[in-house]
């Protein structure tokens, strides 16, 4: 497999919709899962390649020829790119003195840069103090739209939104299994900027251009070499969890044990024109979070999230893990 890493920068304000939150429409999170992308490229495929554009995307997920990551965030810093993980779900086993300041600081830690990654693994070990970047990424704000219906008044409605500080954005990792996949790939992500992904893009929400397409084979830069080693480590003692996904049931007892992690909800409604006359609510499963520490890798699958309608409405849960030695 060859790995590319996707580096987007946004246009402006995102609403990326928290599906284990009731009230998803007035928050958002600051980054999209992979299986919010997944079902918004088959959307910019069936666009482009009509109902075989869609079909080949999943024949290539289902056989594990394509893996996305979730989307992780990437800050300029003094004229270069740091790239951010989500924190390993793992405590230390070992008693250290943390002040209370830094001990609360930690536990809102919800990225660490991958360059950091050594020192992080230091603190478990309990060998140093890990200090975390506290920096933001972006700013939360509220947006009011109004509702107009036929004979009734105008009703507003407040939507979250969440827009990204002019040096940082969000990148993902995709895996494909041939050089003209990958180049199909990059031009389904460049189509899928100019119409937005998250909610609200009908209101120019989530719009994003490609400012780097980096082949992880091809990068001299520190943190790609330590991305590149971790993505293809043979005999890691933990794999940690790029994606929010979940196993399938044959692999599932075999995955949770010794594993560390914490469940997400995954829920929704189906966004598809030619499935239904009316929306369709997709069914709630619980996904591990990216972040999660696990003994045993998994190989994941695409679930049918409606049991019935016009064509299968899938829910990507393929994995890419990093091999880590703590």
């Amino acid at each position: 497999m060859d790995y590319c890493l996707f580096k987007l920068r946004f246009d402006g304000a995102v609403h990326f919709g928290q599906s284990d939150s009731a009230l998803s429409l007035y928050t958002s999170a600051d980054h999209f899962c992979a299986d919010t992308l997944f079902s918004a490229l088959c959307h910019t495929a069936g666009t482009l390649h009509g109902e075989a554009g869609i079909e080949q995307l999943c024949a290539q997920a289902k056989a594990g020829a394509l893996l996305l990551s979730d989307s992780m965030p990437w800050r300029e810093r003094d004229g270069r790119d740091v790239y951010y993980l989500p924190k390993p779900c793992i405590a230390s086993s070992h008693k250290q003195d943390v002040p209370a300041h830094l001990r609360k600081a930690i536990k809102k830690t919800a990225w660490i840069p991958v360059r950091d990654m050594g020192r992080f693994e230091m603190s478990i070990q309990g060998e140093q103090l890990y200090v975390p970047d506290e920096e933001p990424f972006g700013i939360t704000d509220t947006r009011t739209f109004a509702s107009v219906r036929d004979g009734e008044d105008t009703r507003p409605y407040q939507v979250g939104v969440y827009r990204f500080l002019p040096s940082c954005g969000l990148y993902f990792l995709a895996a494909c299994s041939t050089k003209a996949q990958m180049e199909a790939l990059e031009q389904l992500v460049a189509a899928l900027g100019l119409g937005g992904i998250g909610g609200k893009v009908s209101s120019g929400f989530g719009t994003f251009s490609v400012e780097k397409v980096i082949r992880l084979e091809q990068s001299d830069d520190a943190q790609i070499c330590w991305l590149r080693d971790a993505l293809t480590h043979t005999a890691p003692r933990h794999h940690l969890l790029l994606t929010t996904s979940l196993p399938g049931d044959e692999e599932l007892e075999a995955v949770l044990e010794e594993a560390q992690y914490q469940l997400v909800r995954r829920g929704g409604y189906v966004q598809s024109d030619t499935f239904s006359s009316t929306p369709q609510r997709k069914s709630t499963q619980y996904y591990l979070a990216a972040g999660a520490m696990l003994a045993r890798p998994f190989s994941g699958k695409l679930y049918n999230t409606v049991p019935s309608g016009k064509h299968p409405v899938y829910r990507y849960a393929k994995p890419i893990m990093l091999g880590v030695s703590f």
